[in-house]
């Protein structure tokens, strides 16, 4: 199994973004925040922000800071800009920034990694990843309704989030599911009441619920989008379609 080092080192090489900051002062100022942070929470990228002066620092754990490049000023909060032509619109720079970071955890993911759900007759038009819980019942009643997806041509590709905890009996049961020879089949008894056989092997599961906490996911399921917007409860296909539609993913 993965353990956090492992997962903390994917971060790391996923995450890390070359700025225009020159090596030395770079570092000068990720030291800066690491040791305002301690040794267990360090940056993971830094950048310049679209406030004049002020970069933007990643930690392991998701939080974002805004630092001063004289290391005078720091702040942890939502950075908006207020646009006043042709009309008066927000633009939602930190939102949008820790999409990005999602979409990059995404992105590398692998086949192995997720139970993926696609269309069955036609190249999926979009692929939403769900945080799941066999145990949730709205996670049960996006199951069931697979098919309507698929009509919308969604892929759906699915991230075991146990609400129990690792180690619990939800735990152990996607597990088994992700270790199955037939994963799509195991989750989907499980996902209908039923149990399955007991496996274990080197699996996601752990290291996936750490990054729907990451994530900042309270609740299954949470639907991360192609561009790693959350949408977080049920929604159905003819909701999932016009959110996507509405985000220029479909």
């Amino acid at each position: 199994m993965l353990d956090t080092t492992r997962l903390a080192a994917i971060f790391l090489t996923c995450l890390t973004i070359v700025t225009a900051l020159p090596h030395a002062a770079n570092e000068e100022l990720e030291s800066f925040v690491n040791s305002l942070m301690g040794e267990n929470n360090s940056v993971i990228s830094l950048s310049p922000s679209e406030l004049d002066g002020f970069y933007i620092a990643t930690m392991q754990d998701f939080t974002v800071l805004y630092v001063s490049e004289d290391r005078r000023w720091i702040f942890r909060g939502d950075l908006i800009e207020v646009n006043h032509e042709p009309e008066v619109s927000l633009t939602p720079h930190t939102e949008r920034h820790i999409g990005r970071m999602r979409e990059t955890q995404l992105n590398a993911l692998t086949t192995h990694d997720v139970i993926a759900f696609a269309p069955p007759f036609e190249k999926p038009k979009a692929v939403v990843h769900v945080f799941t819980d066999t145990t949730c019942g709205y996670c049960q009643k996006l199951h069931s309704e697979m098919s309507d997806y698929h009509g919308k041509g969604i892929e759906i590709r699915y991230l075991a989030f146990p609400r129990a905890g690792i180690d619990s009996e939800p735990y152990n049961a996607m597990v088994s599911a992700w270790c199955s020879n037939t994963p799509h089949t195991a989750l989907t008894q499980l996902k209908l009441g039923g149990e399955i056989e007991p496996k274990t092997c080197e699996n996601p599961v752990a290291n996936q619920y750490r990054l729907g906490q990451l994530f900042g996911l309270r609740g299954t399921p949470m639907l991360v989008l192609g561009n790693g917007k959350t949408v977080g409860g049920y929604v159905n296909a003819d909701e999932l379609e016009q959110i996507l539609k509405g985000e220029g993913l479909l």
